[in-house]
């Protein structure tokens, strides 16, 4: 493995400023090289669009921390919407320029669950493609990533027929440990299936324990109580690297020829006390497959 460096996602803040300084605070202190930030992480999308005031705070108090980045598209986006296209391209458009404006090394989107309707998957690669152009300004990568509703699979092929250099896969772990399960494929034949074509990871642990509300209700799912959830093992959880039962050993070493950014994607708002050792056991994870 070649490690370009070990990052963490930005928790979303509801427009909060001293909440995200708190987050870039504790993050930098634990050692984080690569944060991933969310193009919503302090609101900054409102209509679509970037809003001016707070792009231009939100780059000020990211220049005191010199973090690398990678980023994120924000909620909302629906590349599948017909009938609201263009309004979903300008939104998308913007977390591109979003990623752009902060200097971000790639954007990662979700792939979502592919549709049945042909004419769908079509606006979705079109999109994706016509993004990619847009993306071409800031020589940004467009990262697709696998989500827990449908299977990984889906999302190789997505990436292999695409066929673009910089239209790359994103590998969820945490997502794929879930969806496999659910689906009925071998989670580590997937992986290993998957492997040769992972450009960025995405980590986080579970119990691989798919909760269904997440595909019938997600607007319920969304406002679950996540304590429950974590007491019952279910669903996407986001807890730190070896918290749950996903056995990353197997899994690094079907990944060992991997060369990218790791990016940590838990919940570290809900481990303050632990996060400087959450990174280091998750390093030590890694030491054994690292290039010397």
């Amino acid at each position: 493995m070649r490690i370009k460096g070990f990052g963490v996602n930005t928790r979303r803040t509801d427009g909060n400023f001293s909440k995200l300084e708190n987050q870039l605070t504790y993050l930098k202190e634990a050692g984080f090289e690569y944060l991933e930030v969310s193009a919503d992480v302090v609101d900054i999308i409102g209509g679509g669009k970037i809003i001016p005031k707070k792009i231009n705070k939100l780059l000020r108090l990211l220049e005191r921390y010199r973090f690398k980045y990678t980023a994120h598209m924000h909620n909302g986006i629906n590349l599948r919407d017909s009938q609201d296209r263009e309004f979903q391209l300008a939104s998308f458009k913007s977390g591109i320029e979003f990623a752009g404006i902060i200097g971000a090394e790639l954007l990662v989107c979700h792939f979502e669950k592919e549709s049945d309707d042909p004419a769908k998957e079509f606006l979705f690669r079109e999109a994706i493609l016509e993004g990619l152009e847009y993306a071409k300004k800031w020589k940004l990568k467009i990262g697709i990533e696998n989500i827990e509703i449908d299977k990984l699979s889906k999302v190789v092929d997505f990436v292999k027929e695409i066929n673009e250099p910089d239209i790359i896969l994103v590998l969820d772990i945490g997502h794929a440990f879930l969806s496999e399960h659910y689906f009925g494929e071998n989670f580590l034949v997937s992986i290993e299936r998957a492997a040769s074509m992972v450009s960025h990871i995405h980590l986080s642990d579970n119990f691989g324990r798919f909760e269904k509300m997440r595909l019938e209700n997600f607007d319920l799912y969304r406002v679950s109580s996540y304590t429950t959830r974590l007491n019952l093992g279910r669903g996407d959880l986001n807890l730190p690297p070896g918290w749950g039962v996903i056995p990353f050993k197997e899994v690094l070493e079907i990944l060992k020829d991997y060369q990218g950014i790791v990016i940590l994607e838990y919940y570290h708002d809900k481990y303050l006390d632990f996060n400087p050792d959450i990174l280091k056991e998750t390093k030590a994870f890694f030491s054994k497959y690292l290039a010397k």
